[in-house]
Protein backbone atom coordinates (compact mmCIF):
# COMPACT_ATOMS: atom_id res chain seq x y z
CA UNK A 1 0.00 0.00 0.00
CA UNK A 2 1.56 3.23 -0.64
CA UNK A 3 2.86 5.70 2.00
CA UNK A 4 2.85 9.37 2.64
CA UNK A 5 4.33 11.40 4.89
CA UNK A 6 3.56 14.97 6.36
CA UNK A 7 7.19 17.05 6.69
CA UNK A 8 5.93 20.31 9.23
CA UNK A 9 8.67 22.64 8.74
CA UNK A 10 9.29 21.80 5.53
CA UNK A 11 10.93 24.85 4.18
CA UNK A 12 13.59 25.08 6.77
CA UNK A 13 17.05 23.63 6.51
CA UNK A 14 16.36 20.35 6.80
CA UNK A 15 12.83 19.90 5.48
CA UNK A 16 14.41 21.17 2.11
CA UNK A 17 16.33 18.51 1.69
CA UNK A 18 14.48 15.91 3.42
CA UNK A 19 11.41 16.16 1.14
CA UNK A 20 13.23 15.28 -2.16
CA UNK A 21 14.51 12.30 -0.65
CA UNK A 22 11.17 10.66 0.87
CA UNK A 23 10.23 11.55 -2.40
CA UNK A 24 12.94 10.04 -4.22
CA UNK A 25 12.16 7.09 -2.17
CA UNK A 26 8.40 6.75 -3.22
CA UNK A 27 6.58 7.65 -0.13
CA UNK A 28 3.89 10.53 -1.04
CA UNK A 29 5.20 13.50 0.49
CA UNK A 30 2.66 16.42 2.40
CA UNK A 31 5.06 19.50 3.01
CA UNK A 32 3.75 21.91 5.94
CA UNK A 33 4.97 25.35 6.56
CA UNK A 34 5.90 26.18 10.27
CA UNK A 35 2.34 26.06 11.96
CA UNK A 36 0.63 24.94 9.57
CA UNK A 37 -0.52 21.80 11.11
CA UNK A 38 -2.94 19.81 8.86
CA UNK A 39 -4.43 16.47 7.38
CA UNK A 40 -3.68 16.47 4.35
CA UNK A 41 -5.88 15.00 1.71
CA UNK A 42 -5.16 11.19 0.93
CA UNK A 43 -5.40 9.38 -2.49
CA UNK A 44 -7.57 6.14 -2.26
CA UNK A 45 -5.15 3.34 -1.06
CA UNK A 46 -2.70 5.67 0.50
CA UNK A 47 -1.94 6.12 4.40
CA UNK A 48 -0.33 8.49 6.23
CA UNK A 49 2.10 6.65 8.09
CA UNK A 50 4.14 9.03 9.53
CA UNK A 51 4.39 12.60 10.66
CA UNK A 52 8.01 14.55 10.61
CA UNK A 53 8.21 17.21 13.20
CA UNK A 54 10.81 20.02 11.80
CA UNK A 55 8.85 23.23 12.88
CA UNK A 56 10.20 25.41 15.08
CA UNK A 57 12.86 28.29 15.92
CA UNK A 58 16.26 27.39 16.05
CA UNK A 59 19.08 30.14 16.40
CA UNK A 60 19.85 30.28 20.27
CA UNK A 61 20.31 34.21 20.49
CA UNK A 62 16.88 34.96 19.29
CA UNK A 63 15.57 32.99 21.84
CA UNK A 64 16.63 35.39 24.73
CA UNK A 65 14.93 38.08 22.88
CA UNK A 66 11.71 36.42 22.22
CA UNK A 67 11.13 33.19 24.40
CA UNK A 68 7.88 33.31 24.11
CA UNK A 69 7.56 32.19 20.37
CA UNK A 70 10.44 29.43 20.53
CA UNK A 71 7.42 27.66 23.40
CA UNK A 72 5.26 28.44 20.82
CA UNK A 73 6.49 26.75 17.90
CA UNK A 74 8.90 24.62 19.69
CA UNK A 75 5.83 23.01 22.40
CA UNK A 76 2.50 24.18 21.25
CA UNK A 77 3.42 22.77 17.57
CA UNK A 78 4.52 19.54 18.92
CA UNK A 79 1.68 19.13 20.73
CA UNK A 80 -0.64 20.08 17.32
CA UNK A 81 1.31 17.02 15.66
CA UNK A 82 0.75 14.70 18.33
CA UNK A 83 -2.76 15.60 17.81
CA UNK A 84 -2.59 14.96 14.22
CA UNK A 85 -1.01 11.47 14.64
CA UNK A 86 -3.57 10.49 17.40
CA UNK A 87 -6.37 11.39 14.71
CA UNK A 88 -4.75 9.69 11.89
CA UNK A 89 -2.83 6.67 13.09
CA UNK A 90 0.41 7.88 12.06
CA UNK A 91 3.72 7.53 13.89
CA UNK A 92 5.64 10.88 14.58
CA UNK A 93 9.59 12.10 13.84
CA UNK A 94 10.70 14.47 16.30
CA UNK A 95 13.81 16.34 16.01
CA UNK A 96 15.19 17.99 18.75
CA UNK A 97 18.49 19.08 19.68
CA UNK A 98 20.66 21.17 22.21
CA UNK A 99 19.20 19.09 24.82
CA UNK A 100 22.04 17.99 27.61
CA UNK A 101 23.47 21.34 28.86
CA UNK A 102 27.03 21.35 29.85
CA UNK A 103 28.26 17.46 29.36
CA UNK A 104 28.58 15.01 32.18
CA UNK A 105 31.12 13.12 30.30
CA UNK A 106 31.70 12.73 26.68
CA UNK A 107 30.99 10.86 24.13
CA UNK A 108 27.24 11.63 25.06
CA UNK A 109 24.43 9.00 24.88
CA UNK A 110 21.27 9.23 24.91
CA UNK A 111 20.63 8.53 28.47
CA UNK A 112 22.44 11.51 29.51
CA UNK A 113 20.63 13.89 32.11
CA UNK A 114 18.74 16.84 30.38
CA UNK A 115 19.83 20.36 31.17
CA UNK A 116 18.39 23.45 29.73
CA UNK A 117 20.81 27.42 29.72
CA UNK A 118 18.99 28.97 27.60
CA UNK A 119 14.90 29.21 26.32
CA UNK A 120 15.67 27.45 23.49
CA UNK A 121 17.21 24.67 24.73
CA UNK A 122 14.12 24.64 27.76
CA UNK A 123 11.68 24.75 24.73
CA UNK A 124 12.86 21.50 23.11
CA UNK A 125 12.93 19.47 26.58
CA UNK A 126 9.25 20.70 26.69
CA UNK A 127 8.65 19.46 23.36
CA UNK A 128 10.13 15.95 24.05
CA UNK A 129 8.61 15.61 27.71
CA UNK A 130 4.81 16.13 26.03
CA UNK A 131 6.01 13.67 22.85
CA UNK A 132 6.84 11.12 25.84
CA UNK A 133 3.57 11.83 27.48
CA UNK A 134 1.82 10.88 24.46
CA UNK A 135 3.84 8.07 23.87
CA UNK A 136 3.37 6.66 27.13
CA UNK A 137 -0.20 7.71 28.02
CA UNK A 138 -1.83 7.97 24.22
CA UNK A 139 -0.13 5.22 22.52
CA UNK A 140 1.17 7.49 19.94
CA UNK A 141 4.37 6.11 18.38
CA UNK A 142 6.92 8.29 18.19
CA UNK A 143 10.72 8.21 17.78
CA UNK A 144 13.30 11.50 18.89
CA UNK A 145 16.43 11.87 16.55
CA UNK A 146 18.68 14.80 18.33
CA UNK A 147 21.21 16.30 15.93
CA UNK A 148 24.15 18.30 16.73
CA UNK A 149 25.66 20.60 15.15
CA UNK A 150 24.11 20.23 11.21
CA UNK A 151 25.86 22.14 8.47
CA UNK A 152 25.29 22.05 4.86
CA UNK A 153 24.29 23.88 1.50
CA UNK A 154 21.10 26.34 1.84
CA UNK A 155 21.77 26.94 5.91
CA UNK A 156 20.96 30.00 7.87
CA UNK A 157 23.51 32.50 7.14
CA UNK A 158 24.00 33.19 10.70
CA UNK A 159 25.45 29.83 11.90
CA UNK A 160 29.15 29.62 12.09
CA UNK A 161 29.53 27.43 8.97
CA UNK A 162 28.29 29.65 6.18
CA UNK A 163 29.59 32.94 8.70
CA UNK A 164 32.97 31.17 8.01
CA UNK A 165 32.76 30.43 4.65
CA UNK A 166 30.91 33.52 3.76
CA UNK A 167 34.25 35.24 4.84
CA UNK A 168 36.73 33.36 3.13
CA UNK A 169 34.65 33.41 -0.14
CA UNK A 170 34.37 37.18 0.17
CA UNK A 171 37.87 38.52 -1.74
CA UNK A 172 36.78 42.35 -0.21
CA UNK A 173 37.97 40.97 3.32
CA UNK A 174 41.25 39.93 4.76
CA UNK A 175 40.38 37.90 7.53
CA UNK A 176 37.73 35.67 9.23
CA UNK A 177 36.41 37.24 12.27
CA UNK A 178 34.56 35.10 14.58
CA UNK A 179 33.79 35.34 18.56
CA UNK A 180 35.57 32.26 20.59
CA UNK A 181 37.52 30.23 18.48
CA UNK A 182 38.24 27.84 20.97
CA UNK A 183 34.52 25.97 21.93
CA UNK A 184 34.61 22.20 20.17
CA UNK A 185 31.23 20.84 18.34
CA UNK A 186 29.93 17.90 16.38
CA UNK A 187 29.32 19.00 13.10
CA UNK A 188 26.89 16.13 10.69
CA UNK A 189 26.52 16.87 7.04
CA UNK A 190 22.71 17.72 6.18
CA UNK A 191 23.01 14.28 3.60
CA UNK A 192 23.91 12.45 6.43
CA UNK A 193 21.14 13.82 8.85
CA UNK A 194 18.32 13.07 6.11
CA UNK A 195 19.91 9.68 5.77
CA UNK A 196 19.17 8.64 9.58
CA UNK A 197 15.76 10.09 8.94
CA UNK A 198 15.15 8.11 6.27
CA UNK A 199 15.89 5.32 8.25
CA UNK A 200 13.96 5.83 11.24
CA UNK A 201 11.01 5.98 8.91
CA UNK A 202 11.77 3.01 6.88
CA UNK A 203 12.10 1.28 10.49
CA UNK A 204 9.24 2.50 11.75
CA UNK A 205 11.36 3.34 14.70
CA UNK A 206 10.37 4.57 18.12
CA UNK A 207 13.42 4.71 19.92
CA UNK A 208 15.89 7.87 20.54
CA UNK A 209 18.82 8.60 18.37
CA UNK A 210 21.56 10.94 18.78
CA UNK A 211 22.97 12.34 15.07
CA UNK A 212 26.10 13.47 14.97
CA UNK A 213 29.70 12.74 13.43
CA UNK A 214 31.12 11.23 16.48
CA UNK A 215 33.83 13.65 17.05
CA UNK A 216 34.56 17.44 17.70
CA UNK A 217 36.80 20.34 16.03
CA UNK A 218 37.03 23.90 17.56
CA UNK A 219 35.80 26.70 15.95
CA UNK A 220 39.56 27.43 14.92
CA UNK A 221 40.09 23.88 13.22
CA UNK A 222 36.98 24.13 11.34
CA UNK A 223 37.84 27.83 10.17
CA UNK A 224 41.22 26.01 8.57
CA UNK A 225 39.13 23.37 7.07
CA UNK A 226 37.16 25.82 5.19
CA UNK A 227 40.27 27.35 4.04
CA UNK A 228 41.42 24.11 2.81
CA UNK A 229 37.74 23.38 0.90
CA UNK A 230 37.79 27.00 -0.27
CA UNK A 231 41.01 26.45 -1.26
CA UNK A 232 41.75 30.27 0.22
CA UNK A 233 44.40 31.30 3.12
CA UNK A 234 42.86 33.99 5.71
CA UNK A 235 43.72 34.75 8.83
CA UNK A 236 41.31 33.69 11.47
CA UNK A 237 40.58 36.52 14.21
CA UNK A 238 38.62 35.76 17.45
CA UNK A 239 36.69 38.41 19.53
CA UNK A 240 37.14 36.87 22.26
CA UNK A 241 33.75 38.03 22.96
CA UNK A 242 31.71 34.51 23.81
CA UNK A 243 28.61 33.23 24.79
CA UNK A 244 27.28 33.34 28.01
CA UNK A 245 27.80 29.78 29.86
CA UNK A 246 29.61 28.41 26.75
CA UNK A 247 29.82 24.34 26.51
CA UNK A 248 33.74 23.85 25.43
CA UNK A 249 33.14 20.37 23.53
CA UNK A 250 30.39 17.72 22.94
CA UNK A 251 30.73 14.62 21.17
CA UNK A 252 27.72 12.57 20.48
CA UNK A 253 27.67 8.79 21.00
CA UNK A 254 25.85 7.57 18.45
CA UNK A 255 26.04 3.84 18.74
CA UNK A 256 22.16 3.46 19.36
CA UNK A 257 21.60 4.39 15.44
CA UNK A 258 24.76 2.39 14.48
CA UNK A 259 23.26 -0.25 15.90
CA UNK A 260 19.38 -0.53 15.81
CA UNK A 261 19.61 1.23 12.18
CA UNK A 262 22.46 0.60 10.55
CA UNK A 263 23.35 4.42 10.20
CA UNK A 264 26.57 5.88 10.03
CA UNK A 265 27.76 9.54 8.50
CA UNK A 266 29.30 8.97 5.60
CA UNK A 267 30.61 12.79 4.37
CA UNK A 268 33.68 14.07 5.82
CA UNK A 269 34.01 17.01 7.24
CA UNK A 270 36.29 18.52 4.02
CA UNK A 271 33.64 16.86 1.57
CA UNK A 272 30.87 18.65 3.34
CA UNK A 273 32.51 22.05 3.24
CA UNK A 274 33.84 21.55 -0.54
CA UNK A 275 29.90 21.04 -0.81
CA UNK A 276 29.30 24.36 0.00
CA UNK A 277 31.81 25.83 -1.30
CA UNK A 278 30.38 24.40 -4.66
CA UNK A 279 26.84 25.79 -3.72
CA UNK A 280 28.17 29.16 -2.98
CA UNK A 281 29.87 29.63 -6.30
CA UNK A 282 28.71 30.60 -9.19
CA UNK A 283 29.54 28.66 -12.12
CA UNK A 284 32.17 30.14 -14.33
CA UNK A 285 31.42 31.14 -17.76
CA UNK A 286 32.91 30.33 -20.96
CA UNK A 287 33.62 32.85 -23.69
Amino acid sequence: MPEAVVVLGAAGFVGRHLVPALAARGYEVHPRARGQVLAPTLAGGVRLTHVVNLAGRTYVPDSWDDPVAFYQDNVVTTAEALRLCRSSGAALVHVSSYVYGTPQQLPIAETHPLSAFNPYAHSKILGEAVVDFHRAHLGVRAAVVRPFNLYGPGQDARFVVPTILRQLLDPTLTEVAVGDPTPRRDYLYIDDFVALLLAVVSAAATGTYNAGSGGSVSVAELAREAGRAAAVDKPLRGSGIGRPNEILDVIADIAHARAELGWRPRVSLIDGLRSMVAAATPPTRRP
